[in-house]
């Protein structure tokens, strides 16, 4: 059993938390929350120790890593803090909220060799490590893009979300809550495009909806994510002698590989946080 320390007690730890333990792979050995009442709560639905002081989490024996999934806007600071301390880190995407922070924690963690890692499950799930398989193996050619979308309209979400991701201080918006998705999938694809360009619809400091063309040498990824818009959420690989078809790419079960000599090959998978929990502890261990 791979022991983890939480940080954040919210939706998205209880939801991560709950399938991790279940697949009887890792544990929640501990804790932190600012708010004690908090991380009691959530300390005895995994029978894990509680802490509302950071530097006493951090300094638990039992910690074999943690996972930080607290709003964006503190990811930097537990990461570094997880840095410091030689704990190995898996933190909610985004990694952190700009590049120049980023670039201090990959320093960080170079220097004191700490593991860290961003939790984008997308990339761990098993249709999309096939995805990424046939694409090597060259069965639709050279890519030439990916499209993709990420959209959760406002009029149907709002009672079910955050108000988090409309504030700018909590580093709140559409990209780096939904956008995140596309740009990762085609970075996994493609690498770092030559050139950027994106249009933004933005409110009281916070985008609302992205519209992005990754361009490359020899082709152009088009995304787009947004709180208002909405659009398929299934993601085309394009390539020079076929393309990938991933139906709801993000947390995708199914895929279809076309090639242009007209063969059809269906990929499947479950989808899971667990894979990528599973890929950190064995990278740590």
């Amino acid at each position: 059993m791979f022991k983890w320390g939480v940080i954040g007690t919210g939706n998205i730890a209880n939801t991560v938390c709950r399938e991790i333990v279940a697949g009887g792979r890792h544990k929640v050995a501990a804790v932190y929350s600012r708010t004690l009442s908090k991380a009691q709560k959530f300390a005895e639905k995994f029978g894990a120790k509680c802490y509302d002081d950071a530097e006493a989490f951090f300094a638990d024996g039992d910690i074999e890593a943690v996972y930080i999934a607290t709003p964006h806007s503190a990811h930097y600071k537990y990461l570094l803090q997880s840095i410091r301390h030689g704990v190995p880190a898996l933190v909610e995407k985004p990694f952190t909220v700009n590049a120049a922070q980023a670039e201090a924690v990959f320093a960080a963690a170079a220097e004191k060799k700490v593991f860290v890692c961003e939790a984008m499950w997308t990339r761990f799930l098993p249709v999309v490590r096939k995805v990424v398989e046939r694409v090597e193996q060259g069965k639709i050619g050279r890519v030439t893009g990916f499209d993709g979308a990420f959209t959760m309209p406002l009029r149907l979400i709002k009672p079910f979300i955050s108000d988090r991701v409309y504030k700018a201080e909590y580093a709140g918006g559409a990209i780096l809550d939904l956008g995140v998705y596309p740009i990762a999938f085609s970075e996994m694809l493609l690498g770092m495009p030559d050139k950027i360009d994106c249009c933004q619809k933005v409110i009281d400091g916070v985008d609302y909806e992205d519209v992005i063309e990754l361009k490359y040498a020899d082709g152009v990824s088009k995304l787009y994510s947004s709180f208002t818009g909405l659009k398929s959420f299934t993601g085309v690989v394009r390539g020079s002698a076929g393309k990938i078809i991933i139906p709801n790419f993000s947390r995708s079960v199914k895929a279809a590989v076309y090639s242009n000599d007209g063969k059809k090959e269906i990929l499947r998978g479950k989808k899971g946080y667990v894979y990528e929990f599973d890929a950190c502890a064995a990278d740590i261990l």
